[in-house]
């Protein structure tokens, strides 16, 4: 029982990091974009901002990630929960 609640709030953990980490791929993403024009060229004022380097980030990727780490949070949240009825029950029968 100990050892699935662990492994529930390690998934929990995991999950959240996902979650931050795709999140910040695509803010980042995101002010590049608004730096270029829609040519494609920097926008003059910004244009020391802008490496030579491109930020490739797929979207669609990120967004998948982003679906899957809330799908496997909420599962391991429902983990919890349970351990913790079941936890409760035993100690109420206990009592």
């Amino acid at each position: 029982m100990i050892n699935g609640m662990f492994n529930a709030l390690s998934g929990l953990k995991n999950s959240a990091q996902k979650l931050q980490k795709s999140a910040t791929n695509l803010q980042s993403s995101f002010e590049f974009e608004k730096k270029i024009n829609i040519v494609g060229e920097a926008k003059p004022e910004q244009s020391e901002l802008i490496g030579t380097d491109s930020i490739s980030i797929d979207i669609s990727k990120e967004v998948v990630t982003q679906i899957t780490a809330k799908a496997t949070f909420t599962a391991n949240a429902k983990v919890v929960a349970i351990a913790d009825q079941i936890i409760g029950t035993a100690l109420d029968i206990k009592s």
